[in-house]
């Protein structure tokens, strides 16, 4: 009795190990669709108890190493694909410029802090910066500038690296409508701004961006986000100033 207890045992003791070796599944609970920004890497925390491998259709926008990490090489898209030898789930990865703020203008500080976090600066509740000399998020934005008035957010900037202007220019070129061209000097350095909207009629419009490069002392680029109200009747030399002497 006592061996056929033990050969049972060990029926059962073989059936598991089987049934966990054929257990061909991929685990994986992230988003089929991936935005990441330019030189970003992600691990994609996929498991199985098979061995998996891992494949993109686009090396010159998406890498991704043996371990699962992604990086975005390039602004584009391109398909990962997670396998093992019975399953596999493809991911949809979208590389970005850059991260853009958000356009909740109206926003308190304290919903500023809850988004991106403390700021690195800040100087009372009207300025919030973020990056400036600290490890950023971005290879293309090295800081993000919040403005307040009576603890409302009324306007971002960035400041841009000037070495991927040319991949800017395309961003919004096809993102946004450029409106006007104001010629103006700071810090004794000639500046351009070219102003945008976020539509190409102005009554249909509520987002104004503004592209100042080269960004006064800096050699870099610098984009301004406001709201924009085509019914107030300012010129956009108008709104520009008024940024420009906040």
């Amino acid at each position: 009795m006592k061996k056929l207890a033990l050969f049972f045992v060990s029926v059962l003791l073989l059936t598991a190990c089987r049934n966990k070796i054929e257990d061909k599944s991929i685990k994986y609970d992230g988003p089929k669709t991936i935005d990441i920004v330019l030189l970003e890497e992600l691990n994609l925390n996929a498991t199985s108890d098979d061995l998996i491998n891992y494949y993109s259709d686009n090396e010159l926008v998406v890498t991704v190493t043996s371990n699962g990490v992604i990086k975005g090489k390039n602004v584009g898209e391109a398909n990962v694909t997670i396998a093992n030898s019975e399953n596999s789930i493809t991911l949809k990865v979208i590389v970005s410029l850059f991260e853009e703020p958000t356009f909740n203008f109206g926003a308190s500080t304290d919903e500023i802090k809850n988004i991106y976090g403390e700021p690195r600066f800040n100087y009372g509740d009207s300025i919030f910066i973020y990056g400036s000399g600290n490890e950023w998020y971005s290879y293309a934005v090295w800081e993000m500038d919040f403005f307040f008035r009576n603890d409302e957010y009324i306007e971002a900037d960035l400041y841009i690296r000037e070495d991927v202007n040319t991949r800017l220019n395309q961003f919004l070129t096809e993102n946004y409508f450029v409106k006007d061209t104001i010629y103006d000097t700071i810090d004794d350095v000639l500046t351009t701004c070219y102003i945008y909207l976020n539509e190409n009629n102005p009554d249909e419009a509520n987002l104004l961006l503004g592209k100042l490069f080269p960004a006064g002392r800096y050699d870099d680029v610098c984009l301004f986000y406001t709201a924009y109200d085509n019914s107030e009747k300012r010129s956009f030399k108008d709104i520009y100033e008024r940024n420009r002497n906040r």
